[in-house]
């Protein structure tokens, strides 16, 4: 849906994101909705992911933060990887203040962000609202199955006490240059309890009733923005011309795989099966192996996935939105973080016949799910059902409407 004029002032708004791929490609979409409908933004991001908005006409400060993006996706020792995030968050503190402080009318930021932009926007005064596409409770799932009562409220507790240490010593530096009081630095479950979020994500998709805290507010999904001018290359535009509808492989982000075992596993299943597939490399940097099995690089899902029979990937959340949005059978292959409770959401909801966790994923496996998502037209009928509700929230929109009734607000 195309965003809807000005129902208020233009606001500067300062947009920040970072993370993996999956962090950054919705708040493409968020960005380019938010300038088409009049705002003047400001994408703050990391060196890596800066062109993915300037590509797009936006204005981008990026953070230097190459080095520890590379430590990061490295195994370390627990203080080694804590001191590795303290620098992302010092690095990250100091270039949002700066751009904070040259004008801004509102700050939105991604959960990662959104610690360091609560206490700017306290200094400046200017308001401030979390982004987000995930909740902090998403991340522990199994603590929300095992206390169904109080599950959702221990997970938050304790993924945010978790993130504490991290953001402790940023969080210290900027209350004493914006001359706030330093005391004790509080929990970010406080913190964050006064600041309002909106969420990226669709009511189709949740329980009923879900337990979001007061002034947070779910908006439906955000489509990430398509690079200006893109279009498919020959040899995928030839590859779905030449035959059925293929399968879709992908597993975004996540680079701690076996990609030669994992490619084995797939192509195993396909030609079992007698499907064809289009296996996305990702960072894993995964292929396939026989002429019915396409490898392809980065490519707009909102193209890809209608020309798709189904899909298989690790069901980040920008993934089951984007393939649920597009009416494609889904078949989770969760990784972590919040990748289990999405894979659990998927087979609640009846749209499809398991959820597979990569570490126990096998060809047998993967072939005997696969079928079933294939041959029984529940799993479809479900899926299409899903999609319509989806479209009838539509995210940017709806967030630019609560966006225009937050005006210049001040912290």
């Amino acid at each position: 849906m195309d965003p809807t004029p000005l129902d208020g002032p233009a606001l500067r708004v300062l947009l920040t994101t970072w993370g993996t791929m999956g962090d950054v490609a919705p708040y493409t979409g968020l960005a380019v909705g938010l300038r088409n409908a009049g705002h003047d933004v400001t994408v703050v991001t990391s060196t890596r992911y800066a062109p993915r908005f300037s590509a797009r006409g936006l204005r981008v400060r990026d953070i230097p933060l190459d080095h520890q993006q590379e430590l990061t996706g490295r195994a370390k020792p627990w203080r080694e990887r804590l001191r590795n995030g303290q620098d992302i968050a010092s690095t990250s503190a100091q270039v949002l203040l700066e751009t904070a402080a040259e004008g801004t009318d509102i700050l939105l930021a991604h959960p990662l962000m959104h610690p360091l932009c609560s206490v700017i926007g306290e200094g400046l005064r200017v308001a401030c609202r979390g982004v987000y596409t995930v909740t902090h409770a998403m991340m522990l799932p199994g603590l929300m199955v095992a206390a169904p009562w109080r599950g959702h409220t221990l997970a938050d507790t304790t993924v945010k006490l978790l993130l504490n240490p991290m953001y402790a010593p940023a969080v210290r530096e900027l209350r004493r240059e914006l001359a706030l009081s330093e005391g004790r630095v509080e929990a970010l479950s406080r913190t964050l309890r006064h600041h309002p979020a909106w969420y990226g994500i669709s009511d189709a998709l949740l329980p009923l009733r879900y337990p979001l805290p007061p002034g947070h507010h779910t908006t439906g999904y955000w489509p990430p923005a398509r690079p200006p001018g893109w279009k498919p290359d020959s040899r995928l535009r030839d590859f779905l011309d030449n035959g059925p509808a293929p399968v879709y492989f992908g597993f975004g982000s996540m680079h701690r795989v076996d990609r030669e075992a994992l490619g084995r596993t797939i192509t195993a299943a396909a030609q079992k099966l007698r499907v064809r597939a289009v296996v996305q490399a990702g960072w894993a940097e995964l292929s396939g192996h026989t002429d019915d099995v396409l490898t392809i690089g980065e490519c707009p899902h909102d193209w890809l996935f209608p020309r798709m029979r189904a899909a298989v990937h690790h069901a980040g959340p920008g993934t089951v939105h984007a393939s649920l949005n597009a009416a494609v059978p889904t078949l989770p292959v969760p990784m972590g973080l919040d990748q289990p409770y999405w894979g659990a959401r998927l087979t609640a909801l009846g749209l499809t016949p398991a959820a597979i966790p990569a570490r126990r994923l096998t060809a047998d496996r993967l072939t005997h799910s696969l079928a079933q998502l294939l041959q029984r037209e529940c799993f479809r009928d479900r899926t299409r059902a899903v999609s319509a509700s989806m479209r009838q929230q539509p995210g940017i929109a709806n967030l630019l409407a609560r966006l225009s009734s937050t005006g210049r607000l001040h912290h």
